[in-house]
Order: structure tokens, then C-alpha cells, then sequence
């Protein structure tokens, strides 16, 4: 997975959270992208008012808030 994000997100570290719980039912690795580093111009761009977005394999997953038994759902 691949979480678009930025420090002063507020709805990250509850998505952070989730993903945590979801993890536990279906592993998987996630890395993340601050939109607001340089370089990443293109994410801001695209990403500067709905984050946290995430990326699973590159396509869209979702955005804002994560449902834990949804997103589980949605990785099986």
C-alpha cells in the first residue's frame, strides 16, 4: 500500500490507526508519501485536499477515512 499524506493531517493518524487494525487480518507493507516534500509536486497537486489517499499496487484504494472491515474486504 501507498499512503499519500502530510504532517498535519489529523485524519492520517486515524487512517494510520485502521490500516493497523486491518493489518492484522491481511498483511501487507505500506509506504509513505509526504505530498508536501519536494518532488512530490505532482501528489500535492492531485492530493492536497483529500489526503489521506491510499494506493494499493499503484491504483486508487481510497480516501479519507479508512473503514477497517471494508478495506479488508477490498485487499482479500
Amino acid at each position: 500500500l501507498t499512503m499519500f499524506t502530510h504532517s498535519r493531517c489529523q485524519l492520517c493518524v486515524d487512517a494510520k490507526e485502521a490500516l493497523a487494525q486491518v493489518h492484522k487480518q491481511v498483511p501487507f507493507e505500506i509506504s509513505e508519501v509526504d505530498i508536501r516534500k519536494p518532488g512530490n509536486e505532482k501528489w500535492f497537486d492531485e492530493y492536497k485536499y483529500d489526503v489521506p489517499v491510499i494506493h494499493v499496487n499503484d491504483e486508487f484504494l481510497l480516501w479519507h477515512r479508512v473503514n477497517v472491515a471494508d478495506t479488508v474486504a477490498k485487499l482479500k
